[in-house]
């Protein structure tokens, strides 16, 4: 396993590890049609702008060389509400599910919070669907849930939950 900054020659990897995450995760929960109509190419596209961003912070994990998942962050995009006061966020972070279990997505934070702390950012959140079954890899890592909100996805409303971290430097 090896863990590295992204390159913009990531970005097709990172979409295929997307789209595929998505699918195997939300199945039952994100309509059928949705999960259906994801595509690898217009996540690829997405993922060469958050590459070319110069604060937008994107990690790959390697397993026998080849991108098995990321995790994308920066500065909060939160404006107001109670987890605006985090200066820091975890926009994304996906695995395929054979890459699951494996301690990749603990070690994929900490080289995330890592930059965030050199970087002077010292708390964090992560938004949540309340039904992802991995919400409590981020209870085990501390994470309090601090906000929720309710989000459309394919024409069904869905519950997200906020988790924040006060201190990140207890998760290094």
């Amino acid at each position: 396993m090896k863990i590295r900054k992204a390159t913009i020659d990531n970005a097709k990897a990172i979409a295929k590890v997307h789209v595929e995450s998505w699918k195997t995760t939300y199945t039952g929960i994100v309509p059928a049609s949705y999960l259906q109509q994801l595509s690898v190419t217009e996540k690829e596209q997405l993922w060469k702008r958050g590459l070319q961003q110069s604060k937008h912070y994107i990690f790959v994990v390697e397993e026998d060389g080849n991108v098995c998942g990321f995790i994308s962050g920066g500065r909060n995009r939160a404006t107001q509400g109670k987890e605006s006061e985090y200066e820091g966020e975890i926009y994304a972070i996906y695995l395929l599910k054979e890459a699951q279990r494996k301690g990749y997505g603990k070690e994929l934070v900490k080289t995330l919070v890592n930059d965030f702390v050199n970087d002077g950012i010292h708390s964090m959140t992560v938004w949540v669907l309340e039904d992802n079954p991995s919400k409590h890899f981020y209870e085990r890592l501390g994470g309090k849930v601090v906000n929720e909100a309710s989000i459309h996805i394919g024409g069904k409303e869905l519950k997200e939950v906020c988790y924040g971290w006060n201190n990140i430097e207890d998760l290094l």
